[in-house]
């Protein structure tokens, strides 16, 4: 049967919307200016430049945005934002910690151990560090002298190719006084040789008579690129 096509009335145009795309910029995991509290990587349980989906382990990185929004001055500060870790007051010479219900004997500073084996000492201020990484579980066996709750680690700042430069003054009750600064960029025309000077030195008394806090932290560090792949670090 031959029958004549119906006849489709044209559809009216629409004007779609207009549609804005908003972003924002990525910065590196150790640029100054990142105000991000995700870190995708952590040395902690490979001793490498890891993601953390890919690790095998529990990992919680504290990284220095927090550190500054929050003003910690001590790792202690900084790991109220960590789960299952509890700080254990010492008899005035620092800050013990306990995670998953063992005492952490020492405190790690990349991926080295810094502190005595009766915990003491423990404390470390925040002027110098980059982030605070805690590695949950038995996976510390890699590090050998280490609890089977887990361990703490401390990365430093590391000197950058772009100038960076910051100086900030605190004050606060009891005669709190705080001064902290970092210092960084390169040294020649090829930025093959770079800098970074960081430190603070804090005053004040305590609620308390004839108790005080008094201290000074300077930490300069110096790195050579010798090549795109090599690069040789000192600091202190």
């Amino acid at each position: 049967t031959l029958e004549k096509m119906a006849t489709v009335e044209p559809q009216s145009t629409t004007t779609m919307p207009v549609t804005t795309v908003t972003g924002r910029a990525i910065y590196d995991t150790n640029d100054p200016f990142n105000t991000d509290y995700y870190r995708p990587n952590a040395s902690t349980a490979t001793k490498t430049d890891t993601p953390i989906f890919d690790t095998p382990a529990s990992i919680q990185v504290v990284p220095r945005a927090v550190m500054e929004d929050q003003k910690n001055t001590r790792i202690k500060d900084a790991l109220e934002n960590v789960s299952g870790v509890r700080a254990q007051p010492t008899l005035g010479m620092g800050t013990g910690f306990i995670v998953r219900g063992f005492k952490v004997n020492h405190v790690f500073r990349n991926g080295l151990i810094t502190t005595q084996a009766n915990g003491f000492n423990s404390e470390f201020d925040t002027a110098n560090l980059e982030s605070v990484e805690v590695l949950k579980g038995p996976s510390t066996v890699l590090y050998g002298r280490a609890e089977p709750g887990g361990f703490i680690n401390v990365t430093t700042k590391k000197p950058l190719e772009t100038a960076f430069y910051s100086l900030e003054q605190q004050f606060g009750s009891y005669d709190y006084y705080r001064t902290q600064w970092d210092a960084t960029g390169p040294l020649n025309d090829d930025k093959t040789l770079l800098y970074r000077f960081t430190g603070s030195y804090q005053d004040n008394n305590s609620f308390r008579d004839l108790i005080f806090t008094d201290r000074v932290m300077v930490s300069p560090s110096l790195t050579w690129k010798i090549t795109d792949a090599t690069d040789f670090t000192l600091n202190v």
